[in-house]
């Protein structure tokens, strides 16, 4: 558990103002913000490096601060020497189990023979790996995470990924601070928006990424969903399924529509697990009624989002959109009383015996 309260006090310049964050136990939230929102200062007093000039902050835990990578103090320590200190002082680990997570250690950070070099010879992303691999060695209550997925090539970068989701699925707390909403909607099922210093929004992390982003749907001039369309449709796993969507083609042109479904998966981020091709309407002008139909719905018991995209049909020119990114997607509710163990899609199969005793 993590929390924060701090009032405002219009007589002095504050850099944070009116904050009153919880991170319930098991959870993390993300906070969204441009450079200077106030991000950086926020992670720090939730991690003890600032002091609050008002208000409390409490944790029940055991803190992992990710953020400063490849600040790692004394550069004339060498990076086992450094993942020591921090493993004895900070993670308490006893001499017994120090053996095994120093290797772990090296390996995970990819130093190699450098680890036993000084830092001060490292490069910055060598420091940031072994900063990183030694942080998140055990197993902490909390992390506080600042921009941290930018350590490393991409390579390295997927290896960050994997261990905090391994991480966070053991049951860990966190707040992640970043200006990149990929990471928020991949690690964060909450999130709010900083700007200048105080919470602009709290919510859903998908509904902080749209009103973060700010994305403009396109001027319907050509075609358009209808207004009339329902905003949320329900469907039973396993069953056939028709989705009725109406399109108003505005002007004579060929006109196309292709929908997706998707699933935000915490770790994951949103992840498309039915993709149709692109579909014709026609040219004719007038309301179009499209029948979506899929045959024995595959999808497991849960929340997904239905996008649809109206296009041009030989250009593939955009001329309407819903979808989750830009806050007008609609929901597919999808509900079933069997459970599938946690798939999101549930591919049917036989079994067909080819011999017998």
């Amino acid at each position: 558990m993590l929390g924060i309260e701090q009032p405002f006090d219009a007589a002095v310049i504050h850099a944070l103002k009116d904050i009153s964050l919880k991170v319930p136990r098991g959870k993390i939230v993300g906070i969204l913000g441009r450079n200077g929102a106030g991000k950086s200062t926020l992670l720090r007093l939730l991690g003890g490096v600032y002091e609050p000039t008002a208000g409390r902050i409490w944790r029940n835990g055991q803190v992992a601060g990710l953020f400063e990578l490849g600040g790692v103090g004394n550069a004339h320590l060498t990076g086992r020497d450094y993942a020591e200190r921090y493993l004895r002082v900070i993670g308490g680990v006893t001499a017994g189990a120090l053996a095994e997570l120093l290797d772990d250690i090296q390996e995970f950070s990819e130093l190699g023979d450098a680890f036993g070099q000084k830092i001060r010879t490292y490069s910055s992303g060598m420091s940031a790996r072994l900063y990183f691999a030694t942080a998140t060695a055990m197993q902490h209550e909390i992390y506080l995470i600042d921009e941290l997925l930018s350590v490393g090539d991409e390579h390295f970068q997927a290896k960050c990924w994997r261990r905090m989701r391994e991480r966070l699925l053991n049951g860990a707390s966190g707040v992640l601070v970043t200006h990149a909403w990929e990471a928020i909607v991949r690690l964060c099922e909450h999130a709010c928006i900083i700007y200048d210093g105080r919470f602009s929004f709290v919510g859903d992390s998908d509904k902080a990424v749209v009103k973060y982003l700010g994305l403009s749907v396109p001027v319907a001039t050509s075609a358009r969903f209808s207004s009339e369309n329902p905003s949320a449709y329900s469907a039973i796993s396993g069953e056939d399924v028709e989705l009725q969507i109406s399109v108003d083609v505005l002007e004579e042109t060929e006109v196309s529509l292709a929908a997706s479904i998707e699933v935000l998966r915490v770790g994951l981020g949103w992840e498309i697990v039915l993709l149709s091709n692109p579909m014709s309407i026609g040219a004719a002008v007038g309301r179009h009624d499209v029948i979506l139909k899929i045959a024995k719905l595959p999808l497991v018991p849960g929340r997904y989002s239905l996008n649809l995209f109206l296009s041009r049909e030989k250009t593939r020119e955009g001329l309407d959109v819903r979808s989750w990114t830009y806050g007008n997607g609609c929901e597919l509710e999808v509900l079933s009383d069997k459970d599938y163990g946690g798939a999101m899609v549930r591919l049917p199969y036989t079994v067909r015996p080819i011999g017998g005793l």
